[in-house]
């Protein structure tokens, strides 16, 4: 039997499993792609449930033992994480002064 996208209580996030992206780059490629519209809607989508998805997430093991759907609730996260400063902070898609979220290499 498959795995669930997501897990059973959070299925309403399953039109957003796009942005489930890993590695982070591929988060970054994927927010800047997006228009501002794009980057609200999915925010006002997964935001509101975030109290419910930690809690979840607590639950259940990290790393390679936590089950397929549980890691792409995780990644909707880090991606949140991703675009809630443009968001909420900057209010738009460019942000002044910054370097090019795509030039940014970094080295580990």
């Amino acid at each position: 039997m498959a795995d669930a996208a997501l897990p059973g209580a959070f299925q309403d996030l399953a039109p957003w499993l796009d942005w489930a992206l890993e590695p982070e780059r591929a988060r970054t490629a994927k927010k800047v792609a997006s228009s501002m519209e794009e980057l609200r809607a999915f925010y006002d989508a997964v935001m509101p449930r975030m109290e419910d998805i930690i809690a979840y997430l607590d639950d259940v093991p990290d790393g390679d033992d936590r089950p397929a759907p549980a890691h792409r609730l995780y990644l909707l996260t880090l991606s949140l994480i991703e675009v809630s400063n443009l968001v909420e902070l900057y209010k738009r898609r460019e942000v002044i002064e910054a370097c090019d979220p795509l030039h940014f290499n970094p080295q580990h």
